[in-house]
């Protein structure tokens, strides 16, 4: 089956290639999904990103969720009215970068009020080459992509380094999250995903809802699945988004802020591979 995804795949690396020595290593690209909304990508999305930036590397968030343009609100960012001209091609992506909360920047609202749908496919590649050319700016760029079925998460997912799919262990965002899955391996390649189970205080029901999803992925899509862990329910997780403070800035020592810490972790490499199997039992 032809694969659109594809062509823009090859023009991304070309651009890549011929733009190096210009920008630099291209950075390295997360995604953030869920299945369903509400799950919290948003919210990980931030925290996991300043913990990724606390060794000192250089993150970029980018608000590529066309629905929900949350990253801006969550860190008590003013947004200017002319952060969606870069899909328009109005504006470069450097123009709209805003300083964020605990050493990264913001690419706040990337769609604007106007989002219409996905844009054309010169748009969403010239949309990743901007991503990849920030390299003069970032070691890591992450990607908050939303939730449904758009042709620019599909995109996104197939041409980020890693994509990290959120969960709760609510039996309708489960199903979601393989349906997700689902949805952007469909006739292509497996992705490099990881499972984050959220808002979950237990650990053994966190490790069964990786293993379901898991299971289906292996058995009915041949795509692995890596684990990196849930994320517990924390009153003060709520608390800082009343704040539109991230929560990672305020309680180091609890518990949603050690699980988002070992998230990072994962992702960096800092702690060895993500799990692609269950622990053992205790």
């Amino acid at each position: 089956m032809y694969d659109q995804a594809s062509e823009l795949r090859k023009l991304v690396l070309q651009s890549m290639r011929e733009n190096t020595a210009m920008f630099g290593p291209p950075p390295r690209l997360i995604a953030f999904t869920a299945g369903i909304a509400g799950a919290g990508a948003s919210t990980l999305a931030v925290n996991v990103s300043i913990a990724l930036a606390e060794p000192g590397s250089r993150v970029v968030v980018v608000d590529a969720d066309p629905h929900h343009a949350d990253i801006a609100k969550l860190c008590g960012l003013n947004v200017p009215s002319t952060s969606g001209d870069v899909t328009g091609a109005r504006r470069d992506i450097h123009e709209v970068m805003l300083r964020g909360p605990g050493g990264i920047q913001i690419v706040p609202s990337l769609w604007g009020s106007a989002c219409g749908g996905d844009p054309s496919d010169f748009g969403q590649e010239r949309l990743f080459r901007q991503f990849k050319s920030l390299g003069r700016h970032a070691d890591i760029v992450v990607l908050d992509i939303g939730t449904g079925d758009t042709e620019f998460l599909r995109r996104s997912c197939r041409l980020a380094d890693d994509v990290v799919l959120v969960t709760t262990a609510e039996p309708e965002s489960i199903m979601d999250s393989y349906a997700c899955i689902k949805m952007v391996v469909a006739d292509y390649e497996p992705i490099c995903c990881r499972l984050v189970v959220n808002q979950c205080s237990d650990q053994r029901l966190a490790e069964d809802v990786f293993a379901r999803v898991e299971q289906s992925c292996r058995r009915f899509l041949n795509q692995q699945l890596d684990f990196l862990g849930h994320v517990p329910c924390d009153d003060q997780v709520r608390v800082a988004s009343k704040r539109a403070r991230p929560f990672l800035l305020d309680q180091h020592d609890q518990p949603a802020a050690l699980a988002v810490q070992r998230v990072a972790m994962l992702l960096s490499g800092r702690e060895g591979k993500a799990q692609r199997s269950l622990p053992a039992a205790a």
